[in-house]
């Protein structure tokens, strides 16, 4: 007889998990009322799922670790001496009554020698460890089987190496003979180049140069009579005074509310 397992839950979340998120995904996740969540969120080890198999309990196990909390996965209470359990008449419930009768039954204490290696027995409540190296990250029902394609390459060839890719274009052209060519030494004039510069005369019959020691008198900015104004009917105000006149000041003092016809009921 295959190994049995027990799903179980003390109210314990994954690191970086939010307590109340964790209960809202629980709640969706088992359909459970907040009376069901409080007894799953006491502290004490509650029962979610009994002698289940293998397969049952990882996906339980996957699930609640989906939603943030953290399961706690033990060995059944069948054996291969155990009897097997008297059929009994299968009762309609839901989830949420499922959890709470199950819940409210006593914990069942793990097996020595039973096969839980696939589980999460009671060293997942402790420090995180790593993996002997070769070990497989994922479990099997969160592996994705790679799919092969069929490619046609009939049409490819593998060339040699040194092979081109691309045919060799033409050559590039000869040369040109410079052999009659020669160098003239440095400043000498070109024979068949034509110099033309213009000759430039500005007019400057209106130009004179001023006498040696002169000011540049004539040159100095003529002074400007400052305009005659009468200040005397302006006087400055006293330290202190208003600037604006009565009417035009803003009204800063409000009167506070009437409150008479409020009152306070018990």
């Amino acid at each position: 007889m295959d190994p049995k397992y027990n799903v179980c839950f003390a109210g314990e979340i994954l690191q970086g998990q939010d307590m109340s998120q964790v209960r809202l995904k629980l709640a969706t996740l088992f359909n459970a009322d907040d009376a069901t969540l409080d007894k799953l969120f006491s502290g004490t080890v509650q029962m979610l799922k009994r002698d289940c198999d293998k397969e049952t309990a990882l996906k339980y196990k996957a699930a609640m670790e989906r939603a943030g909390a953290r399961p706690i996965i033990r060995a059944g209470t069948e054996t291969e001496s155990s009897p097997p359990p008297e059929p009994k008449p299968a009762a309609t419930l839901t989830a949420a009554q499922r959890i709470a009768q199950l819940a409210g039954e006593p914990d069942v204490a793990p097996v020595t020698g039973a096969d839980t290696s696939e589980s999460t027995p009671e060293e997942d409540e402790g420090d995180i460890n790593l993996a002997p190296p070769g070990a497989e990250v994922l479990r099997p029902d969160e592996r994705q089987t790679p799919s092969s394609r069929d490619i046609d390459t009939s049409s490819i060839e593998l060339l040699s190496t040194g092979t081109r890719l691309s045919d060799v274009g033409d050559e590039a052209p000869a040369a040109p003979d410079t052999s009659h060519l020669s160098m003239g030494d440095v400043g000498d004039t070109i024979p068949t180049l034509d110099c033309i510069v213009e000759e430039v005369s500005p007019d400057i019959s209106e130009i004179s140069l001023s006498p040696e020691g002169s000011d540049f008198a004539d040159c100095a900015a003529t002074e400007t009579t400052p305009a005659d104004i009468d200040l005397s009917a302006l006087d400055l105000a006293p330290s202190g005074a208003d600037l604006l006149q009565a009417e035009y000041r803003a009204d800063l003092e409000t009167a506070p509310p009437t409150t008479d016809h409020l009152k306070l009921e018990e």
